[in-house]
């Protein structure tokens, strides 16, 4: 009996010790197929969880309360350790709001753009002042969608490495002006990639493509 005892009161501990905590997949990254629930070093464990999915079942969502309190809003965005940071808002009324704030953002709109064919809210949002004037000249969001369906396999393929690179010595990021940022490949993976580099501008508040090179 008292083996018994100890062995349930080792089982209780064991229990009682197990921390585990919850994460969001992050639906507009690429990286999201890398989140899988894991255990870290000090035995805490992660368990991914994706969000509860709208619009066909692509994007996860969140209920906030709409600008003019006549409708609901649905939001998709990222977490880092704190509140969801709306990068992707579906309105009641169809329309796609998309906002970024940083290069890798910007970068993870154009992928879903490209991957799911939903050029409009991209080109309309996403693109600086000057870059959708030139696409303008040359026809417009049709013109641009076809461009970037020609050019699929080849840009994403761009995209993806720079996403992963951004943070190593694969990628160098250059302010080129007050408001302009620059990611480029490194030299040793020139002729590797059609595109070598990706140019951003800060405009109205948030981060818009200016140039893909």
């Amino acid at each position: 009996m008292m083996r018994i005892v100890l062995v349930l009161a080792a089982v209780a501990a064991a229990c009682a010790s197990e921390r585990i905590e919850y994460r969001y997949r992050n639906p507009l990254s690429d990286r999201a197929k890398d989140e899988v629930d894991h255990t870290l070093p000090d035995g805490t464990r992660v368990v991914y969880r994706d969000k509860p999915a709208v619009a066909a079942d692509r994007f996860g969502s969140s209920e906030i309360a709409a600008p003019t309190g006549n409708d609901a809003v649905s939001g998709v965005g990222a977490t880092d350790g704190g509140s969801a940071l709306e990068l992707r808002i579906e309105h009641a009324d169809g329309t796609i709001e998309l906002r970024a704030f940083t290069p890798a953002q910007v970068i993870a709109h154009l992928q879903n753009a490209i991957r799911n064919r939903e050029y409009p809210p991209f080109y309309a949002q996403m693109l600086t002042t000057d870059a959708r004037k030139e696409w303008d000249a040359r026809g417009g969001e049709p013109a641009f969608a076809a461009w970037m369906d020609e050019q699929r396999s080849t840009v994403m393929e761009f995209l993806n490495r720079t996403s992963y690179g951004m943070f190593s010595s694969d990628v160098i990021t250059r302010a080129t002006g007050p408001k302009t940022i620059e990611l480029q490949l490194t030299p040793q993976l020139y002729g590797q990639f059609k595109f070598d580099a990706i140019e951003f501008e800060r405009q109205q508040g948030g981060m818009k493509l200016r140039a893909l090179r």
